[in-house]
C-alpha cells in the first residue's frame, strides 16, 4: 500500500538525491533550446541535492532546524568545556589500577617463612602500602582541584604581544577597562603541606570506604590487611622552624654542654682510654648540635636571588663535613689505644665513685633525650634522637670496659675497649659519609622509589599515551625527577601545559622529591632531552 502524498512539503533533499542517483537520465530532445535549459536546471538542482545544499523551496523550513542544531551544539560545548568536565576529560574519572591487596602477606604468614623469604615479602608489603597510597591520592579530588585552578584565563592570553618601540624602565601598574588599577594576582601557595592539607571534604583514609579490602574484614572488625601509607610522609610532619624543633635543639645543646663538662672532669681524674673515647664523642656531639642548629637557621632563611631553589643541600653537606671530623678524631683515639696496648705500662685503671656517677648520669640524660626527641616528627630532631640512642650504647661501653678490667684485674681491657669503640664509630661514620658523597654526586634513586614515581605518572591521567623516560637522581638528601610523557598531537597548548604542570606538582608533593621536571612530547620517537655533557 502506497503512502498518501505529502502536500505542501517537499521531500527530504538527501533522500531524494540518493533516490535520483538510481534513476536513468531522461532522453534529450534532438533539437531546440528548451531541452538545453531543462537539462541545466535539472543538473543544477541535482548538484545541490548531492552536496547537501537545500533547494530554494527548502531554505525557509531548514532555517529553524539550523537554529535548533546550533543552540544544542552550543549547550553541549558549554557542558564539555565546564571546569569540572575539563578535568574529567583530561584526567578521567577512575583510572584502572591493580588489586594490590592480593599480594599482601599477614603477620601470621610472615612468621612461618624463612628469614630470606620473609624479608622479600616484607619489602613487598611495604611496596603494596605505598602503591595503595598513590591509588588513594590519584582517586581523590586533588588532581582535579589542581587542574581546575587554571580555568580562569585572562583576556590577554588570547591577544598578541604588543612590543613598544622603546622599553621604559619605569614600573607601570596594570589598569582595568574602567581606568582603575587592577588588583594584584594572588599567588597560589604550592608546598607539599598545602597540597596534602585535609579539608572538610577530605575522606578519612583509615576507614574502609571503598572496595580496597574486599573479602577481608567485611564484618566491620579490625582488618589485618594493607593500610595505605607512605613511609617518607612520617619524616617531616613538623616544619624546621616550628617551636618544638627549636626547643629540642636547645635541650640537646644544654645536655651536651653539661655532659661535656662532667666527662672532662672524669678524664682529668682517671686516664682511661674508654672514657677518653667517650669524651671525644661528647665534644663531637656538642659540635654536631651546633652544626644542626646553624644549618636549620640557614635553610629557613630564603634568598631567592643567591639561592633560587633554596639551601636544602646544606644539610647533607654539613653532615659530610661532620663525618670527616668524626672519623679523624676517632682515628687519633684508636692510635692512642694501640700505643697504650704496646706500651710496657700495665697499670690497671680504677674508676672512682664520682666518675661512675657522672658516667651513669650521662647514660640517663641521653636516654631521656632519646625518648623525647623520637616523638618529634622532624628529620633534624630525628637525627638528634638517633645520635642520643647511639650515645647511650657508647657510654655504657665506656663505663663497662674499665670497671670489668678493674675487678677482673685485666690491664689491657680498658685500652682494648677504647680501640673497639673507636673502630665502631669510624665504620659507622664512614658509611654515612659515603652515602652523602653519593647523594651529592647525583646518585640514582632506588628501584622502589623509581617504581613508585613511575606508577604515579602512569596512573595520573588517561590522556598520557606513553612515558618516554623517567630519571630520578639525588640532589642532596632528596630527588630530582625528570619525566618525559607523550600526549596526543591534537592536544591544545593550554591542556598540555595545565596537565603537565599538575603532574609536576603532584610529583613534587611526594616527600622524597625536591624538584620535578615534566617534558611533553607528541611523538614517541625523539632526540635526547639534554646534550651529552660527558665524553663517551
Amino acid at each position: 500500500m502506497s503512502s498518501p502524498p505529502q502536500y505542501g512539503r517537499s521531500p527530504n533533499p538527501f533522500r531524494r538525491g540518493s533516490f535520483l542517483l538510481l534513476q536513468d537520465d531522461p532522453p534529450l530532445a534532438p533539437k531546440g533550446h528548451g531541452a538545453l535549459a531543462s537539462l541545466i536546471r535539472e543538473r543544477s538542482v541535482l548538484s545541490q541535492e548531492r552536496s547537501g545544499l537545500p533547494t530554494p523551496r527548502d531554505e525557509e523550513e531548514m532555517i529553524g532546524e539550523d537554529v535548533g542544531e546550533e543552540s544544542r551544539e552550543r549547550r553541549m560545548s558549554a557542558i564539555l568545556n565546564a571546569p569540572h568536565m575539563r578535568s574529567m576529560r583530561l584526567i578521567g574519572s577512575s583510572n584502572p589500577r591493580y588489586r594490590w591487596e592480593r599480594y599482601w602477606k599477614t603477620e601470621e604468614e610472615l612468621s612461618c617463612m624463612k628469614k630470606s623469604i620473609r624479608e622479600y615479602y616484607e619489602r613487598t608489603n611495604s611496596l603494596v602500602q605505598q602503591y595503595l597510597y598513590i591509588d588513594r591520592l590519584l582517586d581523590s579530588s586533588l588532581p582535579h582541584d589542581l587542574l581546575n585552578e587554571y580555568n580562569d584565563m585572562p583576556a590577554s592570553a588570547f591577544r598578541g604581544v604588543e612590543i613598544p618601540a622603546t622599553i621604559s624602565e619605569e614600573h607601570h601598574s596594570r589598569d582595568t577597562s574602567n581606568g582603575q588599577p587592577a588588583k594584584p594576582t594572588r599567588k597560589v601557595k604550592r608546598t607539599p603541606k598545602d597540597i596534602y592539607r585535609p579539608t572538610e571534604t577530605t575522606p578519612l583514609f583509615s576507614g574502609c570506604t571503598d572496595d580496597v579490602l574486599d573479602g577481608e574484614g567485611g564484618d566491620g572488625g579490625e582488618v589485618d590487611g594493607p593500610k595505605p601509607e607512605i613511609p617518607w610522609l612520617e619524616d617531616d610532619q613538623v616544619d624546621s622552624d616550628a617551636p618544638i624543633v627549636t626547643l629540642a635543639i636547645y635541650v640537646n645543646f644544654a645536655a651536651n654542654v653539661i655532659l661535656l663538662a662532667g666527662k672532662l672532669v672524669v678524664v682529668m681524674s682517671v686516664p682511661s682510654m674508654s672514657v677518653l673515647a667517650s669524651l671525644v664523642d661528647a665534644v663531637l656531639d656538642f659540635l654536631s648540635t651546633v652544626i644542626v642548629w646553624i644549618t636549620t637557621v640557614l635553610v629557613s632563611k630564603q634568598d631567592q636571588y643567591r639561592y633560587p631553589v633554596g639551601r636544602r643541600r646544606l644539610e647533607p653537606l654539613a653532615v659530610l663535613v661532620f663525618s670527616v671530623i668524626m672519623i679523624t678524631s676517632f682515628v687519633q683515639v684508636a692510635l692512642e689505644s694501640v700505643s697504650r696496648l704496646a706500651s710496657p705500662n700495665h697499670e690497671i685503671i680504677e674508676l672512682g665513685i664520682p666518675a661512675i656517677i657522672i658516667m651513669l648520669s650521662t647514660i640517663v640524660i641521653k636516654g631521656l633525650c632519646w625518648l623525647w626527641c623520637r616523638m618529634v616528627k622532624n628529620s633534624s630532631v630525628q637525627a638528634l634522637a638517633s645520635d642520643a640512642s647511639t650515645d647511650v650504647i657508647f657510654n655504657a661501653g665506656s663505663i663497662a670496659f674499665p670497671i670489668i678490667g678493674f675487678y677482673a684485674r685485666i690491664w689491657w681491657l680498658d685500652a682494648l675497649g677504647g680501640l673497639l669503640l673507636s673502630l665502631v664509630v669510624i665504620f659507622n661514620w664512614s658509611q654515612t659519609s659515603y652515602e652523602h658523597i653519593a647523594h651529592l654526586s647525583g646518585y640514582s634513586a632506588t628501584a622502589d622509589q623509581r617504581n613508585i614515581l613511575l606508577y604515579l605518572t602512569m596512573r595520573f591521567a588517561k590522556t598520557i599515551k606513553q612515558i618516554q623516560g623517567l630519571q630520578a637522581y639525588h640532589a642532596g638528601d632528596k630527588l630530582n625527577v625528570e619525566v618525559d610523557i607523550v600526549l596526543d598531537a591534537s592536544t591544545t597548548l593550554r591542556d598540555s601545559h595545565d596537565l603537565s604542570e599538575s603532574l609536576q606538582y603532584v610529583l613534587e608533593s611526594v616527600p622524597i622529591v625536591d624538584r620535578a621536571f615534566v617534558h611533553v612530547d607528541y611523538a614517541s620517537y625523539n632526540l635526547p632531552t639534554h646534550l651529552q655533557q660527558q665524553p663517551n
